[in-house]
């Protein structure tokens, strides 16, 4: 009888104390203590039921060891599309302001039906609530810094800079969910960087092109791209936090949009709104669907791969966009260009075979 009363008691006390543990940190609570997170373990719950086929899970959304890196190749296809609409849009004078309302309008109704239909609360579960809040504010955050980096910096340069975004992830990564940075990871990332440098061939490195007067405002702008970048890292981080808590990458996705309408709209009330054509509004169309298909494929991406290595997959967002900047706008490859392009394939081929 002792015996079966010293059980339950056992029983008790490690259904009362295992939630918390005694030396578990802030850091442990908010972004777990499993430093790997791979999709063999993941737990595709009903929330997933979506993207689901029967027993087996859509290959591509985890029904793969590779499923992680092809969420993020389709992530970057789809994000270089999205730019090659805004560039037409803006050739055909559609405000910025205007084009990134309807990006965030689409995405958040999108995202916002898709989780009405899954049944699941728009900003997640209570557990995640604050994360997915802080992701849709740092996000926005870093997406303004970068807008008002490319507002005070050559294009190229704005790029380069803000393409500084995987190194700042894999040291929010190792320090905040303790992932490993392993030298193939570290050499995979520096031949990306490298690759866009080349390709983007910035006005710091290489004479010629535009040039700004200003050295003060050249300083401002180098400081709010690294802002942008960094702030960007955190949001990933952030990302996979809430992915490695089981909630469906739909809840980031429409948290982010949902906050960025509001203040897209007081930036359109500013600049103008201009009434599109029924080819302008495909367009804009256009955008708010790649926009998604992006962004859902990148939140999902984040949850199956290591960080760092996620994050330096999406260098590919270059090689496409160049790929299509010749196809569609006519534009002249260069010879550093091409290198710069196939040091990038030859970064993510690399980081596809880590074990990272």
């Amino acid at each position: 009888m002792s015996t079966s009363n010293d059980s339950s008691k056992a029983e008790l006390n490690i259904q009362i104390h295992s939630p918390v543990r005694r030396n578990e940190s802030t850091k442990e609570r908010l972004f777990g203590r499993q430093s790997s997170f791979s999709s063999d373990r993941l737990d595709l719950t009903s929330n997933d039921v979506s993207f689901a086929a029967g027993k087996n899970t859509w290959w591509i959304w985890g029904g793969s060891k590779y499923s992680g890196v092809l969420c993020m190749v389709i992530s970057s296809v789809a994000y270089s599309f999205m730019g090659l609409f805004v560039k037409l849009l803006s050739v055909s004078g559609v405000p910025s302001s205007e084009t990134v309302l309807c990006r965030c309008a689409v995405v958040a109704i999108l995202a916002g039906a898709g989780l009405k239909k899954m049944r699941h609360p728009l900003l997640g579960s209570p557990k995640v609530r604050r994360l997915v809040l802080a992701r849709a504010i740092v996000g926005y955050f870093a997406l303004s810094t970068y807008f008002y980096s490319i507002q005070l910096l050559p294009l190229r340069d704005a790029t380069v800079l803000n393409f500084t975004m995987p190194i700042f992830t894999a040291i929010l990564a190792a320090l905040l969910l303790n992932e490993r940075w392993g030298l193939p990871e570290a050499v995979g990332t520096f031949f990306g960087f490298l690759g866009v440098v080349l390709v983007s061939q910035p006005h710091f490195i290489f004479p010629g092109g535009e040039t700004i007067n200003s050295t003060n405002t050249t300083y401002v702008g180098i400081v709010a791209a690294i802002l942008g970048s960094s702030l960007g890292a955190l949001s990933y981080i952030i990302v996979r936090a809430v992915g490695r808590l089981g909630e469906p990458p739909l809840v980031c996705v429409f948290a982010f949009a949902a906050m960025s309408v509001p203040f897209s709209a007081v930036a359109m009330f500013f600049q103008g709104l201009k009434v599109p054509s029924p080819l302008e509004a495909a367009g804009l169309l256009m955008v708010g669907l790649t926009a998604f298909t992006a962004q859902v494929f990148l939140t999902r991406g984040l949850q199956l791969e290591n960080a760092a290595k996620a994050s330096a997959l999406q260098y590919l967002k270059v090689i496409c966009t160049y790929l299509l900047g010749v196809a569609f706008l006519g534009e002249t490859p260069s010879l550093v260009s091409l290198l710069g392009a196939l040091f990038i394939a030859g970064s993510a081929f690399s980081l596809t075979q880590s074990k990272g």
